[in-house]
């Protein structure tokens, strides 16, 4: 049976294609990386270079005891009620989370056993919010004490007072702007995914037929994100390469932790972690975006949207796929990739030098955890609830917005003005969709047109007022300075700049 995802008449196997582009372009970029440091390394002074890798240690071995600190914050769960105190929300909240978690594993076994497709489903949904929620909450918690648990408390209080507003156009800004622009593509693809799903379903309603346009918007989509759908071969080979890849992580930070705890007179030098953070932001979304599509679609298995074509990132309905065995790998290997990752790039809280585009390590979780909220809920909420899952995707976004707004996670103020703008277009995508997705006879009276249309205008229309925004305010010259900051950077802050930073508004 031809999967209906594959364009009639083509000659080149879309999955193919999609396969081939994932991992070439996972292999451009790790071979990438590696050529641009080693050419940095051969062209750059060596006493120059020593003194960057004894900064670049510096900074990793923060990033490494934050790392610590949050593992560390994450397991200590108090089970006495005075001991909760002062943080009582955050603590019940946490065990809240954790009956969920237990509860929903105990269920998904017994219905892997029983061949309970919708108990499995709505178990491997509970379970993933229950992981996503617990995690955030503990990690707001780690943001709350970390002052206590670092003991680095004039380190924070310059990261919370450093702003710049304007960014060289340095190699390492260049690629966080393309970092940046995937990231706004990826986010914007669960909408009009979504909304390429409900016209495929429109179509085939009324005409009982052609979809080769939505097969093409979805190639395309899959190209630039990286979220591809993929036949149930193709599935397999991603599946095991980025489970396989998990668990090397796993191994590696293993080995790593165990050796240099056994011999702390000869640790292992781990400088290099600080390169592969890029990386981890670059690839984020796409390895446990793949995680989820793969436990939405073998939750599906079973269920009335098995048999929607339209529905899922993924086809996984294969024969040599073994539902209980793959599903039970990808909640396990979602577990680890998920906590690893998160709290890998949420630690790097360095001081940036100025006019870097870097950003604060807790608006770098809130957003990460958000778009993870808005894939969870694009990919696992079922069709049947398609206009519960259009109301959640716009309270997530709106969030989103509302958060680059009042929090100002990017020390660069252009970057937090245009990437509201960019949370805006998700937002106003999202708004969209949920308005026509309702209601089929809706999608089908409005038309292709007038939904680009519709998309177009609205974008257009932010642009216009955010570059009239732009243009009535004006950023201050590029003689800003941040005398605190550097002094702390020197490692030479006196008595008297501590208690000028001190004074400083931490909003």
């Amino acid at each position: 049976m031809s999967d209906p995802h594959l364009g009639s008449g083509s000659s080149a196997n879309p999955n193919l294609v999609l396969t081939l582009v994932y991992f070439l372009t996972i292999a451009a970029i790790l071979i990438g990386t590696a050529v641009y440091f080693i050419v940095m390394a051969r062209i750059t002074d060596p006493e120059v270079r020593l003194m960057e890798l004894i900064t670049t240690q510096r900074e990793v071995q923060h990033l490494i005891d934050n790392l610590s600190s949050q593992f560390s914050n994450f397991w200590r769960l108090p089970l006495r009620w005075r001991s909760m105190k002062p943080y009582y929300t955050h603590q019940t909240l946490s065990w809240i989370f954790i009956l969920a978690l237990v509860a929903s594993v105990v269920v998904l076994i017994v219905a892997l056993a029983l061949d309970l497709a919708q108990v499995a489903r709505i178990s491997t949904l509970t379970y993933v919010v229950s992981l996503n929620a617990l995690f955030m909450v503990r990690q707001h918690l780690y943001y709350i004490r970390r002052t206590y648990l670092t003991y680095d408390a004039e380190h924070y209080l310059v990261l919370d007072t450093t702003k710049f507003y304007y960014f060289d156009w340095s190699v390492f800004n260049v690629v966080q702007l393309g970092i940046l622009v995937i990231e706004f593509l990826q986010l914007l693809s669960f909408p009009i995914r979504d909304l390429l799903d409900a016209l495929y379903l429109s179509k085939n309603q009324q005409l009982n037929g052609n979809s080769d346009g939505s097969n093409t918007a979805s190639f395309i989509i899959g190209i630039i994100t990286m979220f591809a759908n993929l036949s149930s071969k193709f599935y397999v080979i991603q599946f095991w390469f980025l489970v396989s890849v998990i668990g090397c992580i796993v191994l590696v930070m293993t080995v790593i932790h165990t050796y240099n705890v056994m011999r702390p007179h000869r640790p292992i030098a781990i400088y290099w972690v600080k390169y592969l953070l890029p990386l981890a932001n670059l690839l984020y979304l796409p390895m446990l975006v793949m995680l989820i599509g793969s436990a939405a679609c073998l939750s599906k298995i079973g269920t009335e949207d098995a048999s929607d074509s339209s529905s899922g990132l993924l086809r996984c309905d294969s024969p040599s796929v073994v539902k209980p065995l793959y599903l039970a790998l990808t909640v396990v290997a979602y577990t680890a990739g998920y906590v690893i990752l998160t709290a890998f790039v949420t630690s790097f809280d360095r001081i940036p030098i100025k006019g870097e585009i870097h950003y604060k390590s807790q608006g770098v979780a809130f957003l990460k955890n958000m778009s993870m909220l808005l894939s969870i809920d694009f990919l696992l909420v079922a069709n049947s609830y398609r206009h519960i899952r259009s109301i959640l995707s716009l309270v997530i976004v709106l969030s989103m917005v509302c958060f680059n707004i009042n929090t100002q996670p990017c020390f660069v103020e252009q970057i937090n003005y245009w990437r509201t703008y960019g949370f805006c277009c998700i937002l106003w995508v999202a708004l969209i969709v949920t308005m026509l997705t309702n209601e089929d006879s809706t999608l089908s009276d409005t038309g292709t047109g007038g939904i680009v249309s519709a998309l177009a205008v609205g974008a257009v229309i932010l642009l216009v007022l955010f570059v009239t925004i732009r243009c009535i305010w004006r950023a201050p010259d590029k003689g800003d300075s941040n005398e605190e900051r550097d002094a702390l950077v020197s490692n030479t802050l006196t008595d008297t700049e501590m208690v000028k930073i001190t004074k400083l508004p931490t909003a």
